[in-house]
C-alpha cells in the first residue's frame, strides 16, 4: 500500500520511528528518560531498566514488522484496485458473528472513501506526526528542562524527587537506545525484506515457542477458566436458582399468606348481625371456659 496511500506510510513510518525510540524523535527522549530514571534508582530497578531497554527492542522490530509486511513486499489485490482509482472494501459484515455492520455511521461510511484523502484527517495525521518528530526536544537531557521545571512543582514534596539521573548517564541510556532500536529495526528489515522466507524456518525450529507467544501464554484461556466461566456459573445459579425458589419462593409465600388472611377475614365479615353476635357469644364462651379451667 505504499503507492496507493502513499500519506499513510509516510506518517505511518514516522509513528513507527517514535514508537521504536530512533534517534532524535519523541519516543528517542522519552523512553530513555524514564529508564534512566528507573536505572538511577539503582538494587533491584536496574532489572526493570534492563528489561525496558529489552522491551524497547522488541518494540522497534515489531513495529517496522508492521511497516515492512504492509507496505513493502508484493502488492495484494486491494492495493493495486487502489492504485487504478478503485475504492476497494469488504462486505460490512463482521467476520467473527457474520452481523451486518451498520456502515452509516463513521468510517468507510456509505461512499467508502479513503480517510487519508480528506483534509481533516490528514491535518489530525500531520500534527500527531510533527509531536512524535519534534516534541521531544523541549527536554533535551543537559541542554533544557522545559517538561521537567514545568512539572517540577507538582513533584517537589515527592520523596523519589531528588533522584535525578546524571547527562552523562542520560547520554549514556540515550546511546543504548539508539543502538536497540537501529537492531530492532535491522531484524525486521532481514526477516521481512531480505530473507523473507526466513520467518518460516524460525517459526518451524522453535514450534513451542512460536506456540506460546501464538497463543498469548493461554491467558484468555486462563481468563476463561478462573474467571469468565465461574461468574458465569454463579449468574446462573443466582438466575435459575435462588432467583426463581429463593426470592420468588419468599415473595409468593407472603403473597398466599396475605392472600390468605385476606380471605379468613374477609369471609368472617359477611356482615350479618346474627353472624356477628355469634361471634362475640363464642368469644365469651371461650374465655368463660379458660377462666373456669384456669382457677379450678
Amino acid at each position: 500500500f505504499r503507492k496507493s496511500l502513499p500519506f499513510t506510510f509516510v506518517l505511518m513510518t514516522v509513528g513507527a520511528l517514535a514508537l521504536a525510540a530512533f534517534t532524535g524523535t519523541a519516543g528517542f527522549f522519552s523512553k530513555d528518560e524514564i529508564l534512566g530514571y528507573a536505572a538511577e534508582r539503582g538494587g533491584m530497578y536496574w532489572a526493570f531498566a534492563i528489561g525496558g531497554y529489552i522491551a524497547a527492542f522488541f518494540t522497534a522490530f515489531y513495529s517496522f514488522r508492521i511497516i515492512f509486511r504492509v507496505f513493502y513486499g508484493e502488492k495484494c489485490e486491494e492495493a493495486q484496485e487502489l492504485e487504478r482509482g478503485q475504492l476497494a472494501h469488504g462486505e460490512p459484515v463482521n467476520p467473527h458473528t457474520g452481523e451486518r455492520e451498520d456502515n452509516e455511521v463513521g468510517f468507510p461510511g456509505e461512499d467508502h472513501h479513503i480517510a487519508e484523502r480528506a483534509w481533516p484527517m490528514r491535518v489530525g495525521m500531520a500534527v500527531l506526526g510533527l509531536g512524535a518528530l519534534f516534541a521531544g526536544y523541549i527536554q533535551v537531557p543537559g541542554v533544557d528542562a522545559v517538561l521537567e521545571n514545568f512539572f517540577e512543582p507538582v513533584f517537589e514534596e515527592s520523596p523519589l524527587y531528588a533522584i535525578v539521573p546524571s547527562t552523562l548517564h542520560s547520554w549514556i541510556g540515550l546511546g543504548v537506545g539508539s543502538v536497540l532500536s537501529i537492531l530492532g529495526i535491522s531484524l525486521a528489515y532481514y526477516l521481512y525484506i531480505f530473507a523473507p522466507g526466513s520467518t518460516d524456518r524460525i517459526r518451524e525450529r522453535f514450534s513451542g515457542l512460536h506456540k506460546l507467544l501464538f497463543n498469548k501464554y493461554w491467558f484468555d484461556e486462563l481468563q476463561d477458566a478462573l474467571i469468565y466461566r465461574p461468574v458465569l456459573a454463579v449468574g446462573h445459579f443466582a438466575n435459575d436458582v435462588f432467583e426463581r425458589y429463593v426470592v420468588q419462593g419468599i415473595v409468593v409465600f407472603v403473597r398466599n399468606g396475605v392472600g390468605g388472611l385476606g380471605d379468613t377475614v374477609k369471609a368472617a365479615q359477611s356482615g350479618f348481625v346474627r353472624s356477628y353476635a355469634t361471634l362475640v357469644i363464642a368469644g365469651f364462651v371461650g374465655l368463660a371456659l379458660y377462666f373456669l379451667i384456669t382457677a379450678s
